[in-house]
């Protein structure tokens, strides 16, 4: 599997709050040409997430395992398929993405909604990660805090959360064959018609960069997870709602795939319920969060998203680099406000989940939503020295990189809360 260093503009999204003094950077993202094949191992669970019958490459793509035939439907209390006329459009009404730094948990969360379910942003955020992650580069730059999690992690836990995903993917890869212009257009045409479907039972879609090469070149900011909530059968295009791209846009159903240079296709589907069990995924979730403390929830070197470090080592990454001046005011500053965003959602989750636990381990649990609550006073403490300055001076230089400090002590004083917390749970609970 060959990788390859691809150089992409920022795109600057709703949070990343600049007040002029980051010009336009570029940074690298490594991305990996992939078949099929190979995706479901990059992937992790996308062979038990994906529940799709696809027409192109599907024995690679389940390794030699049988397909799955048969994915359960919503009952009809979330709605049935319409038989839909020619010409037919339409649109869910309010249904868009939800604010926030990861685009995938704000078109998930939505997408949960229209299906009935009751997921908050900050439970979203601790379930997959986001709440806890934390990562860094050497240097001065913007760190994307939620790519890895956004393009990789999350087929790691999507298939505890309650329900089943159709997916269908297409990644290219040059030294396998292309899939043919045939094999493509019945890969969008089975698509459109999961997608359509969908939108008529009231539930939007997800799909990967839903916009074409010359929306993308035009302007078009929908990079990422966007929401497909709409169609129109004669014109043949879905309508989009991006996070960052504030006005909703159409898109040729069978014209985007292309916007990346892995030429990924994805859209995902919400195809029907199944058992969730509740605690067993919290305590999946905390271990994950502790993992990410420590720096080994993944492999930095297998990472789509290079960063130098992950966790602890990434504050201590970060400190540094501010008391040596690498890094300026404005990257400080970012990297502090998308921590801020993360941590409130960490504690948020804690609190959301306690009374799911056992006493002891409940009120550990509350203890370090507690000591995020201070890591958070400490970052909006180091968001005000950033705002307040143009450049670091050598006083303000170390004052920043104390702040870091005590941030990072809270950090680790919740961690180890949360480890006492599974320390306690009863054994048939670990």
């Amino acid at each position: 599997m060959s990788e390859i260093l691809e150089e992409i503009e920022l795109q600057r999204g709703s949070t990343f709050r600049n007040d002029g003094r980051i010009k336009p950077i570029k940074i690298q993202r490594r991305t990996t040409r992939i078949s099929l094949g190979v995706l479901a191992a990059v992937g992790f669970t996308v062979i038990l997430l994906s529940l799709t019958n696809l027409s192109f490459a599907q024995g690679n793509r389940h390794f030699g395992q049988k397909p799955y035939q048969q994915v359960s439907q919503f009952s009809g209390s979330l709605g049935e398929k319409e038989e839909k006329k020619t010409g037919a459009k339409k649109i869910l009404g309010e249904i868009k993405p939800a604010r926030g730094d990861s685009n995938f948990i704000g078109t998930l969360q939505p997408t949960l909604t229209a299906a009935g379910g009751d997921w908050s942003i900050p439970r979203l955020s601790g379930t997959f990660g986001h709440a806890f992650s934390f990562s860094m580069k050497i240097g001065n730059g913007v760190v994307w805090q939620q790519a890895n999690i956004d393009w990789w992690l999350l087929w790691d836990m999507i298939t505890y959360i309650g329900y089943d995903f159709k997916e269908f993917q297409i990644a290219h890869q040059e030294r396998q064959p292309a899939p043919s212009p045939e094999e493509l257009q019945s890969i969008k045409n089975q698509t459109w018609e999961e997608v359509t479907a969908s939108i008529d039972r009231g539930i939007p879609a997800i799909a990967w960069q839903p916009m074409t090469v010359k929306q993308r070149d035009s302007g078009v900011n929908a990079y990422g997870w966007g929401l497909l909530v709409g169609y129109d059968e004669t014109e043949k295009t879905y309508t989009v709602r991006h996070q960052n791209y504030m006005t909703e846009y159409t898109v040729p159903y069978d014209q985007f795939g292309f916007a990346d240079s892995a030429n990924w296709y994805c859209v995902m589907i919400l195809a029907g319920k199944k058992p969730l069990d509740r605690m067993a995924l919290e305590v999946r979730s905390l271990k994950h969060a502790v993992a990410f403390a420590y720096g080994t929830r993944f492999d930095l070197d297998d990472a789509p998203y290079p960063v130098d470090a992950l966790g602890f080592a990434a504050y201590e990454l970060w400190k540094q680099a501010v008391e040596t001046g690498k890094m300026e005011v404005g990257f400080t500053e970012h990297a502090a406000w998308i921590l801020w965003e993360m941590r409130e959602n960490a504690a948020a989750y804690l609190r959301e989940i306690t009374d799911r636990f056992p006493k002891v381990s409940r009120r550990a649990l509350f203890e370090a939503a507690v000591f995020y609550d201070e890591e958070i006073k400490a970052i909006m403490k180091l968001v005000n020295v950033c705002k307040e300055h143009k450049s670091f001076t050598a006083r303000k230089r170390q004052e920043a990189a104390a702040i870091i400090n005590a941030a990072l002590d809270a950090e680790k004083k919740a961690i180890r809360k949360i480890e006492e917390s599974l320390a306690a749970l009863p054994v048939e609970s670990k």
